[in-house]
């Protein structure tokens, strides 16, 4: 009740911020909109994670199809046009190659395997206020030494199912119902996103609403996870529930020309089997989780800061936990390459104590977990204190064949926050468990990635990493050093 009463009074804030802007409608750039300054949808055709996003209808106009697959991204329905069916698709391939996964211990995945996943979709839209959207998806895994992990294969199933209600209020503000399987993505996706890296997404079943305004976007979501069952069709897990309230608001006077925004956000989590490593046995979890990030690309720099505080309770232990992250960076935009170097930081608490007393281990909720903590995914936003400096680097653009070719190396330093606490994968799986040890590091990554962008359609990348095992590994059990090669080739219309 406490976690409603509080976004009551934000959804009233927001409602009268709404209804006091005299932008017009499109003037400030929400998470899910396009800015009014652009055509509805760039030249040349870009594609977005949320499929549901991309907006065709300018297609209606014959003279503007130059794509290939332009005639299936608007079919109209009706003779006025406004009725009208969009498709679209995905196939990524991707060869991954393991030496001394998880430190030499466990079902290693010595040599190579392959990951490949389909996606089909289908977004039908009744007018301005009716669409329904179909996203069907079939993910394989061959040759895995230990076989498929869970997030390796789905054969057949539907990733997302949703209808939306869109309704006009006054004050140029729209207010979006939402129910059906769906992905959740939310800022830099540090604690909700769809783990696209994964070849099974994470999806939720549930309910969700946006009121949308000039400047200012609010959600209010209650969701449940999704199961993977890779032979069956998936299904809700009745045991989890997540719900929350996720405000964005833009801040164009807060610095001039950056894009800057805020976003607010309230989350809860109920577990109805939650287990932590510091404890015995099972137990109900309710977690809530009050945030905040801001962020902004104040030319030659840009910046993305976000902080968390958990509370709650779990068989009667208090929950207190949180997590700091920033990045930032500076692009030189007249060098050769237009190097942009950047330095992040994260710190994500750990339990205090072996056994007893308050639960400090941050929760990471359901993340795009991949890369926010190196490409191998060894570590997680959980008991973990990192530093990581690195360059991107521009090496070609707007060539024939090479749409832009990029280039990325980061290094991580990794610490544990506290010493009694385990060390945790991407996925929240404990990696390694205390045990008697009392060192903090825990080692340190190199990563290289090269992105190629061929043209709208067609992508590639292919990556190295290599993770120098610390002293609390080495005391610990196994102590290999891993390497991580992959490559994938991704198609999308």
């Amino acid at each position: 009740m406490r976690f409603w009463l509080r976004w009551l009074v934000v959804v009233l804030g927001v409602s009268g911020f709404c209804q006091g802007q005299s932008v017009p409608r499109g003037a400030a750039a929400t998470q899910s909109s396009t800015p009014a300054d652009t055509a509805p949808f760039a030249r040349p055709r870009t594609y977005t994670l949320e499929r549901w996003d991309e907006d065709y209808s300018f297609l209606s106009d014959p003279s503007l199809r130059t794509d290939f697959w332009d005639p299936i991204k608007y079919m109209p329905l009706n003779s006025a046009g406004d009725w009208y069916a969009s498709f679209g698709g995905q196939v990524r391939d991707r060869y991954e190659y393991f030496n001394n996964n998880t430190f030499g211990t466990g079902p290693q995945s010595e040599g190579g395997y392959n990951d490949a996943r389909l996606t089909a979709n289908a977004d039908v839209h009744f007018g301005d206020s009716l669409r329904v959207f179909l996203q069907g998806a079939s993910a394989f895994e061959e040759g895995r030494n230990g076989g498929p992990r869970p997030n390796d294969r789905d054969e057949v199933d539907l990733e997302q199912g949703f209808a939306d209600w869109k309704i006009s209020l006054a004050g140029q503000t729209d207010l979006t119902l939402r129910g059906g399987r769906q992905y959740l993505e939310f800022g830099a996706a540090r604690l909700l996103g769809p783990a696209d890296f994964s070849n099974v997404r994470h999806t939720f079943d549930g309910f969700r609403g946006n009121l949308n305004c000039p400047g200012n976007s609010l959600d209010l979501f209650v969701v449940r996870p999704v199961r993977v069952e890779p032979y069956d069709f998936d299904s809700a897990d009745t045991k989890n529930t997540v719900a929350g309230a996720y405000d964005t608001l833009q801040l164009p006077d807060l610095i001039a020309d950056a894009h800057s925004k805020v976003e607010v956000y309230e989350l809860y989590l109920d577990r109805q089997a939650a287990t932590f490593t510091n404890e015995t046995g099972t137990g109900t979890e309710d977690r809530f989780t009050s945030g905040a990030r801001l962020s902004g690309n104040p030319k030659p720099f840009d910046f993305d800061v976000e902080a968390d505080y958990q509370y709650g309770e779990f068989s009667g232990h208090d929950i207190r936990a949180f997590q700091v992250a920033t990045k930032e960076g500076y692009t030189f935009s007249g060098l050769e390459f237009t190097p942009r170097p950047f330095v992040g930081a994260d710190l994500a608490t750990g339990s205090q104590r072996a056994h007893g007393g308050d639960i400090g281990t941050f929760n990471q909720l359901y993340p795009s977990g991949h890369g926010q903590f190196g490409n191998i995914d060894a570590i997680g936003r959980q008991n973990i204190i990192d530093v990581e400096p690195g360059l991107d680097l521009t090496l070609l653009q707007h060539q024939r064949y090479v749409q832009s070719l990029k280039l990325r190396t980061s290094f991580y330093e990794f610490w544990r926050q506290s010493v009694h606490d385990s060390v945790y994968t991407s996925s929240g799986a404990v990696l390694r468990a205390p045990g008697t040890s009392e060192a903090r590091y825990i080692g340190s990554e190199l990563d290289l990635l090269l992105n190629w962008q061929v043209d709208p359609h067609l992508s590639a990348y292919v990556g190295y990493s290599h993770f120098f095992a610390g002293g609390f590994i080495r005391q610990t059990g196994t102590r290999d050093d891993i390497d991580f090669l992959y490559s994938a080739l991704v198609y999308t219309f």
